[in-house]
């Protein structure tokens, strides 16, 4: 393979929450959500901070790194490395403040760590109704939008964070979480303090999106994945891009100038339909200097993978995916179209699987596609439960969220189940 070119919070003292291991960051196969405690949580082990200035931000970069390789699911679309490149290129908006809560240390003398983070958009109107609704912080390539929150005292630490969001501080008649992650440990901590504050939440809209696991290997991954007359099918495309001449995959190196690698990718995308269509990242200026920083920084800590397929030196399919904890998340593709019987796309995603079998430390990768998505949805079987959750924060929001369900349950008798879902999507 060769190189490539171009306020304070009350924290909850009743009995210690069950052992746990010493860490989650994996997308678990089989359920069950226990938490650790080294000694009784007190009341003031915890003090909240509400970060309006992207200054404050800069300064804990340390401990957010740190919150990010301890938190019990992985996000790298709220790391610091993604997060402040977008502060800096996009539209500012007065309305986004981050909730950190922060806990004192457990012996004395020891500082105190950064145990969640949470981006809170507010908007001023919901449902055409004048309601207060902070949302998790989502912009145009925020894929997951589950918050950063440490895997030890997980329920204990949402509680919290729900017992505040029914203050003044925080103002809002309910809280909307969109694009969460729907199963697993942190959907398993979630339920458990919503529970414990008798929280009135609605599952507003859920959907599979394709997930990739590895297998024991490559080739029994699409043996499994794939039937026997589409393997041929890619076989036999694969052999007539051979014939157009030297056809190699490459990857971008640990170390190696990630700039080429963004060039060729922005070329790729913004040559095709996205570029026509004014979506690609190369058509506005900020977004693809976002990108750029973005890539450079992911490189930077190890946290990037791009492949690229060439012909005769020239580029024809560029990928990007972003790696956390034992897994990864694929962000966007770009392929030439003149190429496209060949299905340049696909193929450069069959090299994918293969690559990522190459690496023992990545066991999963989130597609962050769309529901339906035909190509991937057909190489990539599993699928991770993605939900956008509706959470009162008193008694307006209690009201707003029963009305919703309401109609939402009288449009389901007056409705076709399917057109039903086609309008709350």
């Amino acid at each position: 393979m060769g190189s490539a070119a171009a306020g304070t919070v009350m924290a909850e003292s009743s009995a210690s929450p069950p052992e746990t291991p010493s860490a989650v960051t994996s997308i678990p196969k089989a359920d069950g959500h226990v938490q650790r405690n080294k000694r009784r949580i007190q009341e003031t082990d915890f003090r909240m901070e509400i970060v309006t200035e992207h200054s404050r931000l800069q300064e804990i970069i340390p401990q957010w790194s740190e919150l990010a390789s301890r938190s019990i699911e992985p996000n790298p679309f709220y790391e610091h490395w993604f997060v402040l490149p977008a502060l800096r290129h996009f539209p500012f908006d007065p309305n986004l403040r981050f909730i950190l809560i922060w806990q004192s240390g457990l012996r004395p003398g020891e500082p105190e760590k950064l145990v969640a983070m949470f981006p809170l958009q507010r908007q001023h109107k919901a449902w055409q109704q004048p309601l207060n609704c902070d949302r998790l912080w989502q912009h145009d390539y925020t894929y997951l939008c589950t918050p950063l929150v440490d895997f030890e005292n997980t329920a204990i630490i949402l509680t919290e964070f729900f017992k505040w969001t029914r203050t003044t501080a925080c103002g809002a008649s309910f809280l909307e979480l969109p694009h969460v992650h729907g199963e697993g440990p942190f959907q398993h901590a979630l339920l458990e303090a919503m529970e414990r504050q008798a929280v009135f939440s609605l599952v507003s809209h859920q959907y599979g999106r394709a997930l990739f696991r590895r297998a024991a290997s490559a080739e029994i991954y699409l043996d499994q994945a794939t039937t026997s007359h589409h393997r041929q099918e890619l076989r036999r495309q694969r052999r007539r891009l051979a014939e157009q001449g030297q056809f190699e995959t490459r990857e971008l190196n640990a170390g190696e100038n990630v700039d080429p690698w963004v060039d060729l990718f922005l070329q790729l995308e913004g040559g095709g339909w996205k570029g026509q269509q004014q979506t690609a990242l190369a058509s506005l200026s900020h977004h693809a200097q976002w990108f750029r920083d973005v890539c450079r920084a992911a490189q930077e800590r190890g946290q990037l993978m791009m492949l690229g397929l060439f012909l005769n030196g020239q580029a024809i399919a560029v990928k990007c995916n972003f790696l956390a904890g034992d897994g990864g998340f694929t962000f966007k593709i770009g392929f030439d179209e003149a190429f496209a019987k060949f299905s340049p796309g696909v193929q450069l995603e069959i090299e994918n699987i293969g690559f990522a079998h190459q690496k023992p430390d990545l066991n999963w990768l989130d597609s962050c596609a769309a529901p339906g998505h035909f190509m991937i949805s057909r190489l990539w079987p599993e699928r991770r439960t993605i939900q956008r959750l509706l959470v009162s924060t008193g008694r307006w929001g209690d009201l707003s969220i029963a009305a919703r369900f309401g109609l939402r349950a009288l449009r389901r008798v007056i409705k076709p189940p399917h057109q039903t879902a086609m309008s709350d999507n």
